[in-house]
């Protein structure tokens, strides 16, 4: 390769970084034009999957008549999450 073709690639790589640039100030993400619309979506997605968590565990005889048995189920998958999060961070 001569040096007129090196300029050239040269020119040509310098032209494509700046268009990628204008094109990355322009473009932005959906999460940043729409910010309150994914804000209100993440709401309702978490209070319908809380609210069906709820209604899935009352639906449970057992553990809809004995909250001590709720409570200590509970207590005992927080034990055993954290015992893996701390094995597994390692």
């Amino acid at each position: 390769m001569d040096k007129n073709q090196l300029d050239l690639l040269k020119k040509v790589e310098e032209l494509t970084a700046k268009i990628n640039e204008m094109f990355s100030k322009k473009g932005k993400s959906v999460f940043e034009r729409y910010p309150l619309l994914f804000a209100f979506l993440v709401v309702i997605g978490a209070t319908m999957m809380s609210q069906g968590v709820k209604d899935l565990i009352l639906s449970i005889n057992f553990l809809k008549f004995n909250p001590w048995a709720m409570f200590s189920f509970g207590v005992i998958i927080l034990i055993i999450t954290g015992t893996l999060y701390k094995k597994l961070e390692k």
